[in-house]
């Protein structure tokens, strides 16, 4: 092991950010109303980080948890409160919770794919029972209280709406009010619409808008509503305006002109204050009638509810100023401005958070940490460490320093949500989850700096990527080829050198298509004892220019003398040549020359063919770009001498088939690995087995693979079996 050093560090004028809401989020709506404001809205929450569905439930577990229980989670349309442990995703499932969507997605049928379907500020943890019920009608008063196994729910339903209880009136019309504006039809989104009508069902519209518009201000956002807006902000990165600015809801859907008293550029001094500092907040504010403005007084406080503390400011010209005492670190500090011209009043809203004093201690490498084996020679213990963010998902993320390998770690849960290129300090403790090593526990959290470039992706073969000196660490695949798919949302890649999983991660899906080539760049997971690398965005995932050489899409034998080979892209027929093409089973080239008509085809001619199964050999075929084919293996068979498998041993079927592939070995076989080869040679399917009474029978899911003939390879340490599959 390389010997540890640790580097004492201490940081006198080290920047510590913390992200809390920017004081100038909402900038550019203060004259608007109607549809332009709507637009200016859209504008703003609009390109927030989206999540998977899966995620969206831990997300749950943290925006709604019970304030009195933090083991619990508060359920919209009853108030319940019940173990976060208690989740079900069966919709009738008795006592437990589930995903409710406010706006139901049968209203624009987008399901829960990334989008609206998974959007938090849309989705509340309800009975499941409770859910079934509400169903996908839409929001009105009237109806029977609805019982759920004889327990009143405080919520109403008829036939064609759902009254919610009195204390989630609001919240419901906000994530209405919300969802139709985040969604515009915009970047190829859904155009979500409230409308004043019920039976919406199942056009994108929900309704009904006159009830809702009531709603608003029947029940104004309490502490439980707000800390909740600001937990999916912290996850999302986007807001949702009228839990901020309900009257939001008056002046784009109810006629209400725009208040004329502004209220903008705030600054804060500092931007990011640490302990005991004093905090100078400034905001211009003015009157867009020509009216005066008669006070300014902010408030503050630690929390929503109680913004007791009160500060009259001061005014030079349009600029009001004040002062907010100094806080311990770790604080969240609350405020409002409320600016009045003595008929109207106008509200601003904000937070900021007390970052801790800077960082002054002991750093220990991650190269230590890693230790250069599988486990880390600190586990257990709590060490501070530093790096740049490579990819974040949520409050978990990958933290590197330096390129290469055994220098990148996994952080888990840690209570923050930092961006790519944030460059950070953390405390926490060393531990080991199921041989991945990993900070979790984090207790002290300092960000030096954003956008800093990302260490360099140390680029490694489809075949080498299972190695543990590459965990967590910023990895580079090149000209590998989408090969099949799997479960959970993971497809495999290959280089030629060996199969490499992908996952389509909880913040990012791609459209793989199974035969394009990638080239691929992303942190290196390791969970379920599996390698994996997780995709972060669309940047990840890149199909390469013509950089590779040609590989053989088919070989058709015309008679037992002539052979067509066909390559997926153009040839240069002068590299067509005899000596570059080689057949076992002592099959002589006589000749090769560049098709006719066809400008991707070689036309072979051979000794006669003898034999049912053959292995040739490029070498120097070139395409018209340069690329050169070198040692490329492919399989094929005579199909007038193929040996008849089912009279055999062993079966293999259907054959041609469409879906499932089935391959019995037989009972008393000693073949130990099965493998599936594309005709270009490039292994898309492998498994060691061990022959038993109960084991010898083996199916294989080929509905992702492109029609044609592949070759399946049966074989232990002296036999081979080689025999030709079609897929329709």
């Amino acid at each position: 092991m390389k010997k540890s050093i640790s580097l004492l560090v201490c940081f006198l004028a080290l920047q510590t950010v913390v992200f809390a809401q920017p004081a100038n989020y909402y900038n550019g709506t203060e004259t608007l109303d109607g549809a332009n404001l709507k637009t200016a809205l859209h504008n703003i929450i609009d390109g927030h980080t989206a999540f998977e569905y899966g995620t969206v439930k831990q997300i749950l577990k943290s925006s709604d948890e019970d304030p009195n229980n933090s083991d619990n989670i508060i359920l919209v349309y009853t108030g319940w409160s019940i173990p976060k442990s208690d989740f079900a995703s069966n919709l009738d499932s008795l006592n437990y919770w589930n995903r409710e969507h406010v706006w139901a997605k049968s209203h624009g049928d987008f399901g829960t794919d990334m989008g609206p379907g998974t959007d938090a500020h849309g989705i509340k943890p309800v009975d499941a029972t409770v859910n079934s019920a509400r169903s996908y009608l839409d929001f009105d008063e009237g109806g029977t209280e609805y019982y759920d196994a004889g327990v009143p729910t405080g919520s109403y339903k008829d036939n064609d709406s759902w009254e919610p209880r009195d204390e989630d009136k609001g919240d419901i019309a906000r994530i209405i009010f919300y969802m139709a504006t985040r969604y515009e039809g915009t970047n190829g989104e859904l155009d979500l619409e409230v409308v004043d009508a019920v039976n919406t069902y199942p056009a994108p519209e929900h309704g009904k808008l006159s009830t809702l518009l009531q709603w608003n201000l029947q029940d104004p956002p309490d502490e439980f509503e707000k800390n909740r807006n600001d937990i999916v902000f912290d996850w999302q990165g986007n807001r949702n305006p009228f839990i901020d600015y309900p009257e939001f809801a008056e002046y784009i859907w109810n006629g209400v002109s725009a208040n004329p008293i502004i209220i903008t550029n705030l600054i804060l001094d500092p931007a990011d204050p640490i302990e005991n500092d004093i905090v100078n907040i400034s905001s211009e504010i003015s009157h867009n009638s020509g009216g005066t403005i008669n006070s300014a007084t902010l408030f503050w406080g630690l929390s929503w509810s109680s913004l007791s503390n009160t500060i009259s400011l001061s005014a030079s010209g349009n600029i009001y100023t004040g002062q907010i005492p100094g806080q311990l670190e770790n604080t969240r500090v609350y405020y409002k401005i409320v600016a009045s011209d003595g008929t109207e009043e106008k509200y601003f809203f904000g937070y900021y958070d007390v970052a801790p004093e800077p960082f002054s201690g002991t750093l220990t490498s991650i190269y230590d940490i890693q230790g250069q084996t599988t486990n880390s020679p600190y586990q257990g213990q709590t060490v501070s460490i530093t790096g740049v963010v490579t990819g974040a998902f949520g409050s978990n993320f990958f933290l590197q320093n330096g390129s290469g390998a055994w220098n990148g770690v996994y952080v888990y849960s840690s209570g923050h949500f930092p961006t790519v290129g944030d460059s950070i300090i953390i405390t926490a403790e060393v531990d080991e989850y199921y041989d991945l090593t990993e900070m979790k526990n984090i207790s002290a959290y300092y960000h030096i700096s954003a956008n800093n470039s990302l260490p360099e992706a140390v680029l490694v073969q489809t075949g080498a990527m299972q190695d543990e000196q590459y965990e967590a660490v910023l990895v580079q695949l090149e000209n590998a080829m989408c090969v099949r798919d799997t479960t959970y949302g993971m497809w495999f890649v290959n280089d030629g050198s060996g199969d490499a999983l992908i996952h389509n991660s909880s913040i990012y899906s791609h459209s793989y298509v199974i035969g394009q080539i990638y080239n691929i760049t992303g942190p290196l997971n390791f969970d379920f004892g599996e390698y994996k690398i997780e995709l972060r965005s669309a940047d990840d995932v890149v199909e390469p220019e013509d950089v590779y050489a040609p590989i053989v899409s088919n070989i058709s034998i015309a008679t037992e003398t002539v052979i067509y080979v066909t390559f997926n892209e153009d040839i240069a027929g002068s590299s067509v040549a005899a000596e570059n093409f080689s057949i076992n089973h002592n099959i002589t080239v006589e000749n090769a020359s560049l098709h006719t008509f066809d400008n991707t085809m070689a036309v072979l001619t051979v000794s006669a063919l003898s034999e049912g199964n053959y292995t040739m050999t490029i070498n120097g075929v070139e395409d018209l770009a340069g690329n050169i084919v070198n040692n490329l293996i492919v399989y094929f068979s005579d199909p007038t001498n193929i040996s008849n498998i089912e009279n055999s041993d062993y079966q293999v079927y259907p054959n041609p088939c469409e879906d499932i592939l089935f391959i019995d070995l037989g009972v008393n076989s000693n073949f130990t690995f099965i493998e599936i080869f594309d005709i270009s040679g490039r292994s898309i399917y492998f498994v060691e087995t061990k022959i038993t009474e109960k084991n010898h029978k083996h199916s294989v899911d080929i509905s992702g693979l492109k029609n044609g003939i592949y070759f399946l390879k049966i074989r232990n340490e002296d036999d081979v079996l080689v025999e030709k599959i079609v897929v329709e």
